[in-house]
């Protein structure tokens, strides 16, 4: 019963916030008014779940400025969570498969999310391109899973560099987020939940003011330990 309860709501939410982000979406240039459904959605459907969570906000972060986030991935959990816990206007750099689902991928392209072929690099390196000089242009964030993948037990996959290369071209800082203990409540490959508390940590900036793209690996490294240390921290995995 509760997995019908949650494909329900899913169902129902994407229906219901999807047809004012499809409508008028491409009027809302600063994504205020979808950015603002796309969290209402998130939120919907982590109440759904009926999930526990604890966020914990670094004091350095700043509601007015823009971030680049990047986040582990050990769950299906963990968009709903970072989209609907992060107060900001988020765009996605989301896989092109992503935008043939009707209505939710029609939504998305409304909301401003980047359509991404991770199978054409000069295609990948466009959308990259476009993310950039929308992120300087509007007062957008974006969330970054650098690993590509959900990863398996905890383990850290290495880190993509794309996310790297936008943060220190758009001149935004990176903030590092460390889900844990997501992968316990829904494992992946799994529809089951189960019970728990998931921790979402909210890092302090790494600045990229002063970095060039050859810094990329540097920015990467710095970003990857920090997640690293509070996996291990809080799970004692090495």
């Amino acid at each position: 019963m509760r997995i019908i309860w949650i494909f329900f709501n899913t169902f129902l939410s994407i229906v219901i916030c999807s047809t004012p982000i499809i409508l008028f979406g491409w009027l809302d240039k600063e994504k205020t008014f979808t950015g603002r459904l796309s969290r209402f959605w998130a939120r919907w459907i982590l109440w759904s779940t009926s999930v526990k969570y604890e966020l914990i906000f670094s004091k350095k972060i700043e509601k007015s400025k823009q971030y680049v986030f990047m986040c582990n991935h050990v769950s299906a959990l963990d968009i709903p969570l970072g989209l609907g816990l992060l107060p900001y206007n988020i765009i996605f750099l989301a896989k092109k498969e992503l935008f043939k689902i009707p209505i939710f991928g029609w939504a998305m392209k409304s909301a401003g999310m980047i359509k991404i072929d991770r199978k054409n690099p000069e295609k990948a390196k466009a959308s990259v391109d476009n993310a950039i000089i929308m992120l300087k242009k509007y007062n957008f964030s974006t969330l970054i899973y650098p690993e590509g993948t959900r990863s398996d037990n905890n383990k850290l996959l290495p880190f993509k560099k794309g996310g790297f290369i936008l943060a220190i071209r758009a001149k935004l800082p990176v903030v590092p987020i460390t889900i844990i203990c997501a992968e316990s409540v829904l494992p992946k490959n799994s529809l089951k939940l189960r019970e728990g508390k998931i921790k979402i940590l909210v890092g302090d900036p790494i600045s990229t003011d002063t970095l060039e793209v050859n810094d990329k690996d540097e920015l990467l490294d710095k970003c990857r330990n920090q997640i690293l240390l509070n996996i291990n921290k809080y799970i004692g995995m090495k």
